[in-house]
């Protein structure tokens, strides 16, 4: 069995980020077979109530209605894991954020978001009208130091949600791949009230090589209690990091780190090198590194490459190994008393209810 670099780099990384599991800590004893059976269970409870919690969180609920009004798709979705997807995702972020604003549907005379947006020539307030056009439409009824957008939530027959954005800067950047240059943002701070409460806030900011691939790049959402962070960072000669976080209110509720590291500075996949790191989810954590080196031999182990364990609140519940059955491999965790059960089965429940969150 042989696995390429490109085939690890992507799969492997998948596992470990797309499992589930900041709290970089120390590693006490195993508990038993029963005892991690019993923790496991309760996590799956738990977790799959949080992600229903955040699914009906007026805020985003908020923000679906926005989005709907100006034919704009949802732009808190899924983060890649290779380069191309980091920059994808920051770039396709930037401008899903940017088309709120510049979308002729809210300021007047704006239909490209690939054009430079002038922050300062749209100030203003700008108020949904039901009654312009055939189906209605914004326009602008005050001047204003920040630009606010005013819109009616479903249901509502005023407009009782305002868009604010405070700050705004772009850069150009030129696209290698399509040979074109356009405008994307490196700072956007904007928030979201509802009847006069804050129920969505955004800090965006990236700075951009002249490529324009995010040279480091932070992203903080706020929803109702929640709170999402994306940070990550490519400045260093031969390392990456991605960092991802989802607390509600002080309580961890997703958390990832990656750090990759490369043998040279070209950071490409064939000198990758290796990638550490761990996916938390509340108090259950999915720690490990790999060995992107080792995949090149002609004879490989997954065991060999990749080493990971699974722990809650500190104490291990298991190894994750893998096993090759009917030329696939498959995660397993394996337990104290050295019996196994595939993870996928395990963390089913809470899997189940994250890809109904993410596909709506």
């Amino acid at each position: 069995m042989t696995f390429n670099q490109k085939f690890l780099s992507v799969a492997a990384l998948s596992v470990l980020i797309g499992l589930s599991s900041c709290n970089d800590n120390e590693k006490t004893s195993q508990l038993s077979k029963s005892e991690a059976k019993s923790t496991l269970n309760e996590f799956n409870s738990t977790a799959v109530t949080d992600l229903q919690s955040l699914s009906d969180a007026s805020g985003m609920q908020a923000v679906q209605d926005l989005f709907d009004l100006v034919e704009t798709d949802d732009p808190f979705g899924r983060i890649g894991t290779d380069q191309k997807k980091i920059r994808s995702f920051f770039r396709k972020k930037g401008k899903e954020f940017k088309s709120i604003f510049v979308t002729d549907k809210v300021l007047t005379g704006r239909t490209a978001t690939d054009e430079a947006f002038d922050f300062e020539a749209n100030l203003g307030v700008y108020a949904w009208n039901p009654a312009l056009g055939e189906a209605g439409a914004f326009e602008k009824t005050d001047d204003s130091e920040i630009i606010e957008i005013q819109f009616p939530t479903e249901g509502s027959t005023t407009n009782n949600a305002k868009l604010q954005l405070t700050e705004y800067s772009e850069i150009e950047v030129y696209d290698e791949e399509f040979e074109e240059y356009s405008y994307q943002p490196e700072l956007l701070t904007a928030s979201l009230f509802v009847n006069d409460t804050k129920v969505v806030s955004l800090h965006f900011e990236t700075a951009w090589d002249e490529l324009g691939f995010p040279i480091a790049s932070d992203i903080v959402l706020e929803i109702d209690d929640f709170k999402l962070d994306v940070s990550f960072d490519a400045s260093g000669s031969s390392s990456s990091s991605l960092s991802v976080s989802l607390l509600r209110g002080q309580e961890v509720i997703v958390a990832t780190s990656v750090v990759v590291k490369y043998s040279d500075s070209s950071k490409s996949e064939e000198s990758l090198k290796s990638i550490d790191g761990f996916v938390q989810f509340r108090n259950l954590k999915l720690q490990g590194s790999i060995n992107a080196e080792a995949a090149n031999a002609q004879e490989v182990n997954w065991n060999d490459i990749i080493k990971m364990a699974l722990y809650s609140d500190g104490k291990k519940l298991g190894d994750v190994v893998f096993v090759e059955e009917d030329g696939e491999v498959i995660a397993y965790i394996q337990y104290a008393d050295g019996t196994k059960e595939k993870l996928e089965t395990v963390l089913q429940p809470v899997l189940d209810e994250i890809e109904t969150l993410t596909n709506g």
